[in-house]
């Protein structure tokens, strides 16, 4: 049995997307494991992986990849398990999962350090499962190179680092990735398993997604919380500002602002927006809400400030969700096209 460990340079890099295309293409019998949950969603009255949920869903596996997550919060997992115990029941969920696979990926939280006090990072988990590990890295050329390198030499001589996969390239920017970095890794021993593009496709989600994700109040346009989010803004500008810069005028954008910016938000609200994030708990002018409430453009109130939401939706928007079937013909086709699968298997 083949067993690969993907993990990544730095979070939100694109692991699971990696992996899904993996194992869409390998033509074997795949489980998965993600012992270390990081996208923690309420389904069917209890807590499950999101990306776990998206390989059961997606690949027709058992429930056990559902149950196999020990949890999301470090502090639970310490106090339920000693370290001694830990292990032995990573080495068992991994075992139930295996049994008659041909292919075992094992899904690391966030990066390739995480969880490294509880001996769940991605160098720790390869080891106990003798799995080799397959690295994302995503970012400009030094960021990639630095990390990719210095993750190397954390693994030498303790597991074997099959590889790397740039993800999110911008057509811009590949030709350069291209150029500089295969030369460098070819020096260093580590092998380039392929360079994914950035698709837009991949990056978008619904304002209901970023609701239920925030955990936030939604105030105005509950008709509307299917609409596909294609953009964050962050609003900082006054609306005569705003007006003036082309971005204001994308379709399919989710703005984050104040509900104190009564004439931003008003402005967007005629712009096909698809949704408003009113932070610090700031809510709008009850005109502003009957308005919203008219053109079906959903107003979510959070606590948060306005930086924080914005980074908080932008990685909300790119997550990949179980009924999102579009996505996986994307993430198959992009895969195929772009992976070295032989590599990556051999």
């Amino acid at each position: 049995m083949k067993s690969l460990t993907i993990t990544s340079s730095r979070t939100a890099a694109g692991k699971t997307t990696v992996g899904l295309g993996i194992a869409l293409n390998a033509g074997l019998e795949c489980g998965y494991f993600k012992p270390y949950g990081d996208h923690l969603v309420y389904s069917k009255k209890s807590l499950q992986d999101l990306d776990a949920m998206v390989f059961h869903n997606w690949l027709g596996m058992g429930s056990e990849v559902l149950e196999s997550t020990l949890g999301f919060d470090a502090d639970k997992i310490i106090s339920h398990w000693n370290p001694q115990e830990l292990d032995s029941v990573l080495k068992r969920n991994y075992e139930n999962i295996a049994r008659g696979k041909e292919l075992m990926i094992v899904e690391t939280a966030r990066n390739y350090s995480f969880g490294g006090h509880m001996d769940m990072d991605s160098v720790s988990l390869a080891q106990k499962f003798n799995s080799e590990m397959v690295l994302v890295a995503e970012g400009d050329v030094p960021l990639i190179l630095d990390k990719v390198l210095a993750i190397s030499k954390c693994a030498e001589n303790i597991v074997r680092l099959k590889g790397i996969v740039i993800n999110k390239v911008s057509e811009e920017d590949r030709e350069k990735i291209e150029i500089e970095i295969p030369p460098i890794l070819k020096r260093k021993h580590v092998k380039l398993l392929g360079i994914l593009p950035r698709l837009k496709e991949l990056e978008k989600g619904t304002a209901r997604l970023v609701l239920e994700k925030l955990n936030a109040k939604l105030i105005a346009g509950s008709e509307g919380l299917d609409k596909i989010v294609e953009s964050v803004q962050v609003g900082a500008l006054s609306a005569e500002q705003a007006m003036k810069m082309p971005t204001f005028f994308r379709d399919h954008k989710m703005l984050i602002t104040g509900g104190d910016r009564v004439d931003l938000i008003f402005a967007s609200l005629n712009m096909n927006t698809a949704g408003i994030v009113l932070t610090n708990n700031i809510l709008p002018h009850p005109k502003v809400i009957a308005k919203a409430d008219d053109l079906n453009v959903p107003l979510i109130s959070v606590h948060m400030d306005t930086y924080t939401t914005a980074k908080a939706v932008e990685k909300i928007v790119a997550e990949i969700s179980p009924n999102e079937t579009d996505k996986k013909e994307l993430i198959r086709a992009m895969a195929k096209k772009e992976l070295d699968m032989d590599g990556i298997l051999a």
